[in-house]
């Protein structure tokens, strides 16, 4: 449902006021809302409202906006009299938040209203705070439920917010990975050749999803090879995130003069992780530092994602290439992929595989993707699943 409102020429129909509209309509609408917020409200989480009134006819919706701004219970009441809501309903994909914060408690703020019931879709992770909002709206008598619903719809509400979700229940980073390939598997010819395997419009969707994370990922090669600006460019997007790159040696950050990045980050939000044996190498970027040990040649990843949790990293998306790609799976430290994959063949003479580090041993071994989602653009596919 993340990808629906911005792929080319696609608009999410708008409800008219006075439609009628079920409970699951309610809660699917609220889902699309939710989703509107992505590019701007981490570490929050993705949620959004609707509002129907006493005889189950549309009234009002509204999404959590940005990290630190008013919530989308909030925005949803936003020009709505105490006549409105007199019966309404209201749905919620998260159960309303029972503390006080940036923003005042939203369940304290419905109490307060006429409003007859609230159905929110998860319970808050907060082990502090869980069920404490069905609480507050049950102490005022009104009718707070989880929602029921079928399993897609359920497992729609996990995603909207999985990243908040992930952090919450595991105190990591979460990781996504994106992978552009042919139809037989290559991300690019051995030659270093990778522009362009898809197209234009599965380039513009991968820049919503980076906008959807915290920071952007990728290995020494990649930045050597493509000179690649790494930053969001999306005619409906407006933000600027932190970089990280693999750089176990140095050599990447010594020649980033040479490269275009720092055109385009400001050097504070770029981070190059280096070998804890290369903690003399010369900084003239002045970029943050981050050093991570070696195993086999290859920098301890695990390392580094408890070091950007560390520094209130909440997602990162890892563009490559291979074997970063690969080592991440091999490791069981990615939650999510997406994979776009183009009508083309490279073929294995010339090809370079993106799961080239990867060995399974035997069939029973295999790597399968839970939750699959499968999109069709113009011409490419995009498959999403999660790997744990």
């Amino acid at each position: 449902m993340l990808l629906a409102p911005y792929l080319k020429g696609a608009k999410p129909a708008e409800p008219i006021k006075g439609q009628a509209m079920n409970n699951m309509e309610a809660m699917t609408l609220a889902l699309a809302e939710a989703y509107k917020g992505f590019a701007s409200v981490s570490p929050n989480p993705l949620v959004g409202c609707v509002i129907l009134d006493s005889q189950s006819r549309f009234l009002s919706k509204g999404y959590h906006q940005v990290f630190g701004g008013p919530h989308a219970e909030a925005n949803a009441l936003k020009n709505l009299s105490e006549s409105d809501l007199k019966g309404a309903h209201v749905f919620v994909t998260l159960e309303p938040c029972a503390h006080e914060g940036k923003t005042p408690s939203c369940a304290k703020a419905l109490a307060k209203l006429p409003i007859k019931a609230v159905t929110y879709g998860l319970q808050d992770p907060n082990p502090l705070v869980a069920g404490q909002g069905a609480k507050i709206l049950e102490s005022a008598g009104i009718n707070a439920q989880i929602f029921s619903g079928s399993e897609s719809i359920q497992q729609e509400l996990e995603e909207v917010c999985e990243h908040f979700l992930w952090n919450y229940r595991h105190k990591k980073t979460f990781v996504s990975l994106k992978v552009a390939s042919s139809l037989d598997g290559f991300m690019g010819l051995s030659n270093g050749e990778s522009k362009w395997i898809t197209s234009e419009e599965s380039r513009e969707m991968s820049h919503v999803l980076r906008a959807s994370h915290d920071a952007l990922l990728v290995g020494r090669g990649t930045l050597l090879a493509d000179n690649p600006k790494l930053n969001i460019r999306h005619p409906q997007v407006q933000k600027t995130q932190k970089i990280i790159v693999l750089d176990s040696n140095g050599i990447a950050l010594s020649k980033l003069n040479e490269l275009d990045l720092l055109k385009h980050h400001d050097p504070k939000n770029v981070y190059f992780v280096i070998s804890d044996k290369h903690k003399d190498v010369l900084n003239p970027a002045q970029v943050n530092l981050i050093h991570a040990p070696l195993e086999a040649g290859l920098l301890n990843l695990k390392n580094i994602l408890e070091q950007l949790w560390g520094l209130e990293i909440k997602s990162v998306f890892v563009e490559g290439g291979a074997k970063v790609l690969s080592s991440f799976i091999s490791e069981g430290l990615a939650q999510r992929l997406y994979l776009f994959q183009a009508p083309i063949l490279l073929g294995g003479k010339a090809g370079r595989s993106w799961s080239e580090q990867l060995k399974i041993e035997t069939m029973s071994s295999k790597i399968s993707l839970k939750n699959q989602k499968v999109t069709k653009l113009q011409t490419d596919t995009l498959f999403t699943g999660k790997l744990v």
